[in-house]
């Protein structure tokens, strides 16, 4: 039962970024010497749906612009750079990065990552329908839900300096 509790709040914490689509639309690939850098890597905890707590952050490394629209930046960190646990359990690790807001007065940078669906998993965790949710969404960029609370995110600084 505590599987299936895991596995719906899962699927309802994805089904929440649906409302942040209009983030993806009309993005282009970009070229520029911009980037983020994390010298470490950088968690935060957060408690989301009836309690459940989540663990997420990104890797240390250099994060390049991968993608860009009217509304920001994507920048790609290194493979497997995005951290995501619900309660003990790790929910990746995923590619992704940060998306970095053009306007950051009235939008926060957010941890997007690309979908990563494992068959035997899903049907493990979750039976054959969770599992054929879970198989449409796969290679899909997914934002992880906003944080209200200010953490490493906010301070992500985007730089042109060359890199020593």
């Amino acid at each position: 039962m505590k599987r299936f509790s895991i596995c719906l709040v899962f699927l309802l914490a994805l089904s929440g970024c649906s409302n942040l689509d209009y983030l993806k639309k009309g993005v282009r690939p970009v070229s520029s010497d911009s980037y983020v850098i994390f010298e470490e890597k950088s968690t935060y905890t957060v408690k989301r749906g009836i309690g459940y707590t989540w663990k997420e952050g990104l890797e240390k490394g250099v994060y390049r612009p991968e993608l860009e629209n009217d509304f920001g930046t994507f920048f790609r960190g290194p493979p497997g750079c995005v951290i995501q646990f619900l309660e003990e359990k790790s929910m990746g690790p995923f590619d992704g990065g940060i998306w970095i807001p053009k306007d950051r007065i009235n939008q926060k940078p957010m941890i997007y990552y690309y979908f990563n669906y494992n068959s035997a998993q899903a049907t493990q965790a979750g039976g054959p329908v969770v599992s054929a949710i879970l198989a449409s969404s796969k290679g899909d960029i997914t934002f992880v839900p906003l944080v209200e609370e200010k953490t490493f995110l906010n301070d992500a600084v985007v730089t042109n300096v060359p890199l020593k």
